[in-house]
């Protein structure tokens, strides 16, 4: 264990040396920021280029970013709360600011938001994850969702024109699109992405989390089996993919459409495909997809006042459009900027732009959140492979979430 530390510390020391700034001098302040946006060199330069913005209008600030791989920048946080030495500002997975509030690390930012001029400018599922137990304790800098994107050229192979829009389009255009060296459909099916592939569809069939076994419950993995088992125009290989496996052999003209976010933008661009995106077919119930992205949050015991004015500043800085949309791949997320031809930073976003529209978030589950998602993982897994029947791994499942604290 004291060897995990060691290792860690180093790390940190490392990651703190490479985006040191220069020394601190008596006129200045210094903001510590940690975040995970070291994924692609596109993602790294966006946000030094934000700071870098930032501290030419505010040259009496200094801020230290660490930035470290997601799976050591959460042991860092965890270590933070526990500790209570959090930094001035960190970007945090959307999901995880309930646990970081409930263990006493955050800013409460209530009053500082409602005071605000962009706060009511905000999409209401975006406002609401931001929010915990009626408190604000973040800032929505960057918002994103998952969206069907397809290939224009096997779509014309196959003879149809336009994106399905509901849920039986999509199993006929799935089963049209799949050849012998294709599938018609691919997502992530693998732990939290799995759960990010089928809350939506729980929704557009007019369910939640809190009535599974109900008909809309049902609904919604016989549809997911449908397009597994029954058509076969999705793998059963995707419960063992993530994200990335999955747009990754989109881009590879292994899967006709994929059900992905805006960070594939790029990637798919590469690989100079003739493809675009729509919004999610729709059950009955409607349209609806999972809001993703990160908070910005701030540490309770820091320097509050100088580190909400960072990222205000950030937020209503109109020029800043250009590192969060094509650097981070963020979608505009104010009734202000959803229209807005800047915020159009590819042509292929205008399909995950409408899907913000309806997403929804998934704070609503608290602290909670990762051991639902592994329920609900484990539920369709087992609906996927033939291991449960649908009303046994729905009862199973609302009983471990039940059993949850709330």
């Amino acid at each position: 264990m004291r060897g995990r530390a060691l290792l860690l510390a180093a790390i940190l020391f490392a990651a703190g040396a490479c985006n040191a700034e220069q020394t601190e001098t008596p006129d200045q302040v210094t903001l510590t920021w940690w975040d995970y946006l070291n994924h692609s060199p596109m993602a790294n330069q966006a946000v030094d280029s934000l700071l870098a913005r930032y501290r030419q209008e505010h040259p009496d600030v200094r801020i230290e970013r660490t930035s470290l791989p997601h799976p050591e920048f959460r042991a860092k946080l965890a270590e933070a709360t526990a500790s209570g030495v959090f930094p001035d500002i960190a970007a945090v997975d959307s999901t995880d600011l309930p646990r970081l509030a409930e263990g006493n690390a955050l800013a409460d930012l209530t009053d500082r938001f409602e005071r605000w001029d962009l706060a009511d400018g905000f999409l209401p599922a975006v406002r609401e994850s931001v929010t915990h137990h009626g408190r604000v304790h973040g800032v929505p800098l960057r918002s994103t969702t998952t969206a069907l994107v397809y290939n224009r050229d096997h779509f014309a192979a196959a003879g149809l024109t336009q994106p399905p829009t509901t849920w039986d389009g999509l199993r006929t255009a799935a089963k049209a699109l799949t050849t012998a060296d294709r599938s018609g459909l691919c997502f992530g099916g693998k732990g939290d992405d799995l759960t990010v592939t089928f809350l939506p569809v729980l929704w557009q069939a007019g369910g939640d989390v809190d009535r599974l076994g109900d008909q809309a419950s049902l609904d919604a993995l016989a549809h997911l089996d449908g397009l597994v088992n029954t058509d076969r125009s999705t793998p059963a290989d995707v419960l063992g993919w993530t994200d990335a496996d999955a747009r990754q052999r989109f881009a590879e003209g292994r899967c006709a459409m994929a059900i992905t976010g805006p960070a594939a933008v790029p990637e798919l661009n590469q690989a100079g495909l003739d493809w675009t995106s729509a919004p999610l077919p729709q059950g009955a119930a409607g349209g609806a997809g999972p809001l993703g992205g990160e908070t910005w949050v701030i540490g309770r015991n820091g320097r509050v006042d100088r580190a909400w004015d960072v990222l205000t500043w950030l937020a209503e800085q109109p020029d800043n459009v250009t590192e969060f949309g094509g650097g981070l791949g963020a979608l505009p997320n104010r009734a202000d900027t959803v229209d807005a031809l800047a915020w159009q930073w590819d042509p292929s976003v205008a399909g995950f732009t409408e899907q913000l529209r309806s997403a929804r978030t998934r704070t609503a589950h608290g602290a909670r959140y990762p051991e639902v998602s592994r329920a609900l993982s484990a539920m369709a897994t087992r609906v996927l492979t033939g291991e449960r029947p649908p009303d046994q791994a729905t009862a199973e499942a609302k009983a471990e979430i039940d059993r949850l604290p709330r």
